[in-house]
């Protein structure tokens, strides 16, 4: 079996907070979703509760509870600029108030999501994870693609 390398997925952060009365959402990445090593022919599997799943937290600095509106661009593939691997993100996303791998909330990441009434400085974790499959005719190398997380304060 042919090794295909190293495959992380990089995080591009967009992040909109509505500036409205001094609303703000502060945002913190704290791991990358990261495949490993995969070999050609092979897929893979992180769920959300894998070490290696994306891992990020977030909170408003308003004086009230507030939600937050959460929206993913995600790609279909992940690609070395000569091929492509389909990547797929359905039953590995999920949110909690607490930084656990219990007690989490799934949910779609292909649709937008809304957590209601956050309390001030209440931190909030998101975790998404993924799955690959590598067909046999990919050329090696490091494999890549983007994820836009919008997060708004309502």
């Amino acid at each position: 079996m042919k090794k295909i390398g190293l495959i992380i997925l990089s995080i591009l952060f967009l992040i909109k907070s509505d500036l409205i009365f001094g609303q703000q959402a502060v945002v913190q990445k704290l791991s990358d979703l990261n495949f490993g090593d995969v070999f050609i022919g092979y897929s893979a599997t992180v769920p959300d509760t894998d070490p290696r799943a994306l891992k990020i937290s977030f909170y408003h600095t308003s004086s009230t509870r507030e939600d937050f509106y959460i929206t993913f661009t995600l790609p279909n593939n992940l690609t070395n600029g000569i091929d492509n691997i389909p990547i797929n993100f359905n039953n590995y996303a999920s949110w909690s108030r607490t930084d656990a791998t219990t007690g989490r909330t799934y949910f779609n990441p292909y649709s937008p999501l809304r957590i209601r009434r956050i309390r001030p400085a209440q931190v909030v974790y998101l975790w998404l994870g993924g799955q690959i499959t590598s067909s046999s005719s990919i050329t090696p190398g490091q494999y890549s693609g983007n994820i836009i997380i919008t997060i708004e304060v309502l």
